[in-house]
């Protein structure tokens, strides 16, 4: 299939995305360190899908500067992004892991944006204590000084490494490196800055209000994720507007692990 790449500014800062298919629009979020191409292998019938670099991320503006990585700037930006594409009509949301957390609060932060239905992979609502969060700034903290000082590649090889990603580990040699080199092609600055910007430290839990979200909610955790599958299980699956799958021999990235399953959920789940 055909896939489109544009550039589209937004309050001066261009944004890299990649549509394809024909239909209602789709938009597709990646995950922290990743790009659009993480969704290549997507296709839904009846569904155009608009895959977006997000800031700092892939092919979009990666600028110098704090302020534009919040997260009041990066969901304001994205709201102008899906006006561009949606002419006022309603629109699905896909969100994997950070992408997630954005469409997640997108949803919150614009009630009245004709979100259709929201799809939530292996993301959370944020970390309930100030104390945690304090936490986690630090470590960002502490992670992105490491990466400016070492590099993009110590970054790919060290993420690579982490317990959330153990299951990848069991993917071909070809896709394990496609994924190091994705990640290796960051800025480091801006890896830096996201984590900064938006990282969860920097956001306030909002587990207490999913209920409030208009949209049908699909929620998709690896079985092998025990950290995700936690999450889904007390905060997720309980509202009513929530539908929660628990994805076999999956870990933390479910399109990528596990993909002829995840289209096929994603078709099930979309009319």
């Amino acid at each position: 299939m055909k896939i489109d790449k544009k550039i589209i500014t937004i309050d001066g800062f261009d944004y890299a995305v990649r549509i394809w298919g024909t239909g209602e629009v789709l938009f597709a979020l990646h995950g922290f360190s990743e790009s659009s191409n993480t969704w290549r292998n997507l296709h839904l019938a009846g569904y155009k899908i608009v895959a977006i670099d997000l800031l700092g991320h892939g092919s979009s503006a990666k600028p110098k500067e704090l302020a534009p990585y919040k997260l009041d700037a990066i969901l304001k930006n994205l709201h102008l992004l899906f006006a561009q594409f949606t002419d006022g009509n309603s629109f699905s949301l896909l969100g994997y892991s950070m992408g997630g957390r954005l469409a997640l609060r997108y949803c919150l932060a614009y009630p009245s944006a004709p979100v259709k239905y929201l799809i939530l992979e292996s993301t959370g609502p944020g970390l309930l204590s100030s104390e945690d969060r304090k936490k986690r700034r630090l470590a960002d903290e502490e992670l992105g000084q490491k990466i400016l000082l070492n590099g993009a590649a110590w970054f790919a090889d060290f993420w690579a490494n982490i317990s959330l990603f153990e299951s990848q580990k069991k993917l071909s040699v070809k896709i394990q490196q496609e994924i190091w080199e994705s990640r290796a092609s960051n800025s480091p600055l801006a890896l830096t800055q996201t984590l900064n910007g938006t990282g969860q430290g920097q956001l306030s839990y909002i587990g207490d209000k999913i209920s409030l979200i208009k949209s049908n909610i699909l929620y998709l955790s690896g079985d092998l994720d025990e950290k995700y599958s936690k999450i889904a299980i007390e905060i997720f699956a309980p509202n009513p507007n929530v539908t929660w799958i628990s994805v076999a021999a999956s870990g933390h990235n479910i399109h990528l692990e596990n993909p002829v399953t995840y289209q096929k959920i994603l078709e099930e789940f979309l009319p």
